[in-house]
């Protein structure tokens, strides 16, 4: 970060804010706010990532296998191409350029998918763009070239596209393919009653999956023991739930079977819950969940998708800002910026110094004081009716300070448990990264609970109003 994009950000929040109906934004702003983040955190780093996919692209160019030797400690060094193997192809044009233009080109690339993927998920005020792209998981992700810009764009376009089945079939597919810890998608189009896409969804798989073996110097059985290798020797080290387990004393099957048990489970209860509530509120609707519904089941998915991996790492957690953003309606930025603050608090991106991590930290202070500030009075409009005239931040802090104080309480436990178990079974150190990620994965599982349902209660129509589809359509 630079003493630049501090002053283009103060100067930001003295501006009046946009007018309601007005642009979501100018192209000169982001162009501006990219050209920082270039300058300042992207073309100074190794990108470890992309040159690991310019290396298989140009392997499978030249017809050499791609994969490292399988069972080798080359599988979890950390530069190895361990993707499916169709994943390569696309770099093959990227491996014909020089190495610097390449990387460059690709970054580029990503940059504008993590502003086309808040564009797609429903942003329209500056704000979002903004926390999105100073997220430290989204720096972070940039730096090494790694994949997660463009997964964050897919899966905001899935979103956009969930009612046009074959278009979403694909896209889920190709995400799927991917990144294989987003297989849960498949089940959100299925629950929601998208058959039609789901169909697609396992056609295409299907396809991908046969070609890529075809084509393949790894079978399938070998390539499912490379990622187990994978998972063991990473795992521990990330932040997944998965690696919290191990460091506290299972073994890499119990650990993973109890995230995926985990996240079934919450995947499930949302699912029952929100097929619960239709026919008590609405009997002579049909099974399709209205647009709030759909938003909750989209965003337990995603939450699902990263509770379930055995490996996850600190960029990952740019997934969860498409749900964040979907919740939200596209205005609203106050989640928003408590999860880009926390994005700092969790970790740093990489090669930092002490003065660019403090004028980063004023940077982002800077970005979401306004967000909240107006969620803050939002919560104060909400219970004026309820409280004497004169109610402020004031006394409204202190009827929510027992609250905080309990889960605050509940959460230190928590982290004091892990901690111990780790002692004990002689873990590693990595379990508060990991204990905060899952929380914060609940967190947002409840705010979405919050957002989405009760809105219901207090505007049902004599119609499916709000639904994302007709009444009854399904497809």
């Amino acid at each position: 970060m630079t003493t630049g994009l501090a002053s283009v950000m103060t100067a930001r929040l003295r501006r009046p804010a946009r007018a309601a109906g007005g642009p979501a934004f100018a192209p000169g702003r982001l162009g501006a706010r990219g050209r920082v983040v270039w300058v300042a955190d992207l073309r100074p780093q190794a990108h470890f990532d992309i040159d690991v996919f310019l290396r298989a692209g140009a392997a499978v160019d030249a017809g050499r296998d791609p994969y490292p030797s399988p069972g080798s400690p080359a599988v979890y060094s950390g530069f190895a191409f361990v993707y499916p193997y169709l994943v390569a192809v696309p770099f093959v044009p990227l491996a014909w350029l020089p190495r610097a233009g390449a990387e460059g080109l690709f970054i580029g690339i990503s940059v504008l998918a993590v502003l086309g993927g808040c564009r797609l998920a429903g942003a329209r005020r500056w704000q979002a763009y903004a926390l999105v792209l100073v997220a430290s998981c989204t720096i972070t992700g940039l730096q090494m070239g790694t994949l997660n810009a463009l997964m964050f764009a897919g899966l905001a376009a899935l979103w956009r596209l969930r009612d046009r089945p074959l278009a979403a079939g694909l896209l889920a597919a190709l995400l799927v393919y991917s990144k294989l810890f987003l297989a849960p998608l498949p089940l959100w189009l299925l629950l929601t009653g998208r058959r039609r896409a789901t169909a697609a969804t396992a056609g295409a798989l299907a396809v991908l999956f046969g070609v890529g073996q075809a084509m393949s110097p790894v079978g399938l059985t070998t390539y499912s023991g490379m990622l187990d290798t994978l998972a063991r020797a990473e795992a521990p080290d990330g932040l997944s739930l998965t690696g919290l387990l191990m460091n506290a004393g299972l073994g890499l099957g119990a650990a993973t079977w109890a995230a995926r048990a985990l996240a079934a489970a919450l995947l499930a209860g949302s699912w029952l819950a929100v097929r619960r509530r239709r026919p008590k509120l609405l009997p002579s609707v049909a099974r399709v969940p209205d647009a709030g519904e759909d938003r909750l089941l989209f965003t337990v998915t995603v939450a699902a998708a990263l509770l379930a991996s055995p490996i996850v790492w600190s960029h990952y957690l740019l997934l969860l800002a498409v749900p964040l953003l979907v919740v939200e309606g596209g205005e609203r930025t106050g989640a928003l910026a408590v999860a880009t603050a926390v994005s700092w608090l969790l970790v740093t991106p990489h090669l930092s110094t002490p003065p660019e991590i403090a004028v980063s930290g004023l940077v982002v202070a800077l970005l979401v004081a306004a967000p909240l500030r107006d969620a803050v009075r939002r919560q104060l409009g909400r219970h004026q009716p309820t409280h004497p005239p004169g109610t402020s931040a004031v006394g409204l802090a202190r009827e929510l300070a027992p609250w905080v104080a309990g889960v605050a309480a509940i959460a230190g436990a928590g982290l004091e448990l892990c901690w111990a178990l780790a002692r004990a079974n002689h873990g590693r150190d990595a379990v508060t990264g990991a204990y905060l990620v899952t929380v914060a994965v609940l967190a947002l599982l409840g705010w979405g609970v919050h957002r989405t349902l009760p809105s219901r209660v207090h505007s049902l129509p004599s119609t499916h109003r709000g639904s994302s589809r007709p009444a009854g359509q399904v497809t």
